[in-house]
C-alpha cells in the first residue's frame, strides 16, 4: 500500500526495501501524509494502491501563496483566454492598479489559446476592449495631461476667433510644422528601440528559465540513474531540492514572494530551515545539491573496452556538476537583468521628449483641423504612449513572465521521474510487474528484452 503526501514528498510502499515512510521524513507506515500546505490535498483524501496511487500523490503542485494572493484579488497565473481578454481589478487606482495587474500578464498559451489568437476576429475584439484595456489604464494620467493641453488651445483659439480674448498664442502654420515632421522620425526611432532593447530583455530572460527546466529534467535523469538504489535518500533528497532550486529563485528575482510557504511540504523542516536562514537561497539549493553528489556513491567499474559504464563514476559527477553550473550561470544572468535597467539616462530623454512632442502637438494641428485637432491629439497621444509604456513594463521581465507555471512545470517533471525511476519506484514496479501490465524503468526494460549475460558478453577474439 503507497501512502500519499503532500508537497515533494512520495510515500515509500512496505516491501523490500524496509517500512513506508514518505519523502519529507513525516513517519513510517503512515496512511496519508498531511504535512503540506492547507489545499494541496483535496477535501476528500485519495486512497489507492499500488504505483498508480503514488503518480496522483505527485500530480497536483502545491500551491504556497495561493491564499495570500486569492486575499489580494490577483491570480497566480491568468488562464490564457482571460488572459486575452484582460481581467479586471477592483478597489485600486494609478500605480497600485498598475502593479497588481502585471500579475495578469503572466499567460500560459495552448492550443484552443493560440486559436484564439491568430483569429481574423481579433481586430474587432481587441478594438472592442478598448476602453478596458489595460495600456490605456496605464497612460491615462500623461494622457489626460496632453488632452487637457489640447482642449486649452482649442478653446483659447475659439475664444480668439471670436474677439473675446487676445491672440497671444500664435497659430502655427502648416509650412512652419515642418520641425515636427522632422523630429517625428528620430522619436518613433527612440520608442522603437526602446521596445526593442526591452523585448530582449524579457526574450533573454524566459530562455534562461526554459533552461532551468531542461536542465532540471537533465539532473534528475542523471541522479536518479547514477544515485545507487541503496542510496534512497540521497535520491530523494536530490528530487527536493532540485524544485527547490526554481522556488527560491522566482522568490529572489521578485518583490513580496513567500519561499516559506512556496516550500513549505516540498523540503523537511529542518531543510527549509537552514534555506531560509541563509543569505543567498539560490546559491544554497545548488551547494547543497553539489553535497549531494559528494556524498553520492556513484557507481565505478574497472575500466574495460567492452563495458560502457566503466568509469562512470568520474564521468557522471562531471556531467551533473556541469548541469549545477548552468544553475549557477543562469542566478547570474537574471541577477544582472534584474538589477541592471536600460540606461537611466535614455529613459529619461525618451520620456522627455514624448511629452514636449505630444504637448505641442495641439499648436500645429489646430489651423488644420480646429476641433478635430482634439480626436486626433488623443489619438496620437494614446498610440506614442502605449508603446512608450510597454517598452517599460517589458524591461524588468520577472514580474509578468509566468514563473510560477515554469516552477510547477519542473516540479512536475521530477516528480514524474522520481514516481517512475527512484530506487523505490523501481522496487513496486517489479513487485507489480507479475499482477498488471504496468510500466516499468529503463533499466528493467533493457535487461527484460536483451538479458544482462547477453549485454556483458565479450566478443569472441580471432
Amino acid at each position: 500500500m503507497t501512502a500519499i503526501c503532500s508537497g515533494l514528498t512520495v510515500c515509500r510502499p512496505q516491501g523490500a526495501l524496509g517500512q513506508g515512510s514518505c519523502l519529507a521524513g513525516h513517519g513510517a507506515a503512515a496512511p496519508s501524509c498531511a504535512a503540506g500546505l492547507p489545499g494541496l490535498l483535496p477535501a476528500r483524501r485519495r486512497r489507492s494502491s499500488g504505483l498508480g496511487a503514488l503518480q496522483a500523490a505527485w500530480a497536483a503542485p502545491a500551491r504556497a501563496s495561493g491564499a495570500r494572493r486569492a486575499r489580494l484579488g490577483v491570480s497566480a497565473v491568468a488562464s490564457p483566454v482571460r488572459d486575452i481578454e484582460g481581467l479586471r481589478l477592483t478597489g485600486l487606482t494609478g500605480d497600485d492598479l498598475k502593479e497588481a495587474d502585471l500579475n495578469n500578464l503572466r499567460s500560459v498559451f495552448d492550443f484552443d489559446a493560440w486559436k484564439r489568437h491568430r483569429s481574423s476576429g481579433r481586430y474587432w475584439r481587441h478594438m472592442s476592449s478598448l476602453p478596458g484595456s489595460r495600456t490605456f489604464q496605464w497612460v491615462a494620467e500623461p494622457l489626460a495631461f496632453v488632452m487637457t493641453v489640447a482642449t486649452a488651445v482649442a478653446v483659447y483659439h475659439s475664444c480668439a476667433d471670436a474677439g473675446l480674448l487676445p491672440e497671444v498664442l500664435p497659430e502655427v502654420k502648416p509650412a512652419a510644422a515642418a520641425p515636427f515632421g522632422l523630429t517625428s522620425f528620430a522619436l518613433s526611432t527612440l520608442l522603437v528601440l526602446r521596445t526593442n532593447t526591452s523585448y530582449q530583455r524579457w526574450d533573454e530572460a524566459r530562455k534562461m528559465w526554459g533552461l532551468i527546466v531542461n536542465r532540471s529534467r537533465d539532473i534528475t535523469r542523471q541522479a536518479l540513474g547514477y544515485i545507487p538504489a541503496h542510496q534512497p535518500e540521497l535520491q530523494d533528497m536530490f528530487c527536493r531540492w532540485v524544485v527547490a532550486y526554481s522556488r527560491s529563485l522566482m522568490c529572489h528575482l521578485r518583490p513580496g514572494e513567500d519561499l516559506e510557504g512556496e516550500l513549505t511540504g516540498k523540503l523537511k523542516p529542518e531543510e527549509l530551515k537552514a534555506l531560509l536562514a541563509s543569505a543567498h537561497k539560490p546559491n544554497y539549493t545548488v551547494q547543497v545539491l553539489t553535497s549531494i553528489i559528494k556524498a553520492a556513491q556513484l557507481p565505478g567499474e574497472p575500466i574495460s573496452n567492452y563495458n560502457s559504464t566503466a568509469n562512470v563514476k568520474a564521468s557522471a559527477a562531471f556531467r551533473m556538476d556541469e548541469n549545477l553550473t548552468c544553475f549557477a550561470d543562469v542566478t547570474g544572468g537574471c541577477e544582472r537583468i534584474l538589477r541592471t535597467p536600460v540606461p537611466l539616462m535614455y529613459t529619461r530623454h525618451n520620456s522627455r521628449f514624448l511629452m514636449i512632442w505630444l504637448t505641442l502637438l495641439p499648436f500645429t494641428l489646430w489651423d488644420t483641423c480646429h476641433w478635430g485637432m482634439l480626436p486626433v491629439t488623443g489619438l496620437v497621444a494614446f498610440l506614442l504612449l502605449g508603446i512608450k509604456e510597454i517598452g517599460v513594463v517589458v524591461e524588468e521581465p520577472f514580474t509578468i513572465l509566468p514563473l510560477e507555471k515554469i516552477c510547477d512545470t519542473i516540479e512536475g517533471n521530477v516528480k514524474e521521474l522520481h514516481a517512475t525511476h527512484s530506487a523505490d519506484a523501481v522496487a513496486a514496479q517489479l513487485a507489480s510487474a507479475a499482477r498488471s501490465d504496468s510500466g516499468m524503468d529503463a533499466d528493467t526494460l533493457v535487461n527484460t528484452i536483451v538479458p544482462s549475460a547477453a549485454l556483458r558478453k565479450e566478443p569472441a577474439r580471432a
